[in-house]
């Protein structure tokens, strides 16, 4: 069977910690695999608010998620607190991927690595934008 296979990005331009909650842990009394993906949510969200942006005005534009995948490497469970690091590949015209690598912090273990493709879009017209110079500059300047 073939396997989701994720580039790591060269460098880790971000970072912040969440602690697993309850609502976080499956049947399996493991982090479910729904929340990894709220997660990378959460760390995308406070990424972009370090330069400065959101997700509904990111220069002028919004932005979606084309698409996403997650490798998943290791359990976490209730308590535990992950790093969760954000990292780009891939500009486009229109977009690129951010990769999140997520450790827990007690043991410094992979837990998951992800990918999302991030698109810009004009909500008003309902079709995907260019990524401007300016962004493209500001998030170059930090790889």
């Amino acid at each position: 069977m073939a396997r989701v296979s994720i580039t790591l990005a060269e460098k880790f331009i971000f970072s912040t910690q969440l602690d697993v909650r309850v609502t976080d842990i499956n049947y399996g009394k493991h982090l479910a695999n729904d929340a990894v993906l709220g997660m990378m949510h959460e760390a995308r969200v406070q990424f972009l608010a370090s330069l400065g942006h959101t997700e509904m005005n990111f220069g002028g534009y919004g932005i979606i998620m084309a698409d996403c995948a997650v490798q998943y490497k290791a359990e976490a469970f209730l308590g535990d607190t992950l790093t969760i690091e954000i990292g780009i590949n891939d500009m486009s015209r229109y977009g690129f991927d951010l990769i999140y690598r997520i450790t827990r912090e007690q043991d410094q273990k992979i837990i998951s690595i992800g990918k999302t493709g991030i698109i810009c879009y004009d909500y008003q017209i309902k079709k995907i934008a260019p990524l401007s110079q300016e962004l493209k500059d500001q998030l170059t300047s930090h790889i």
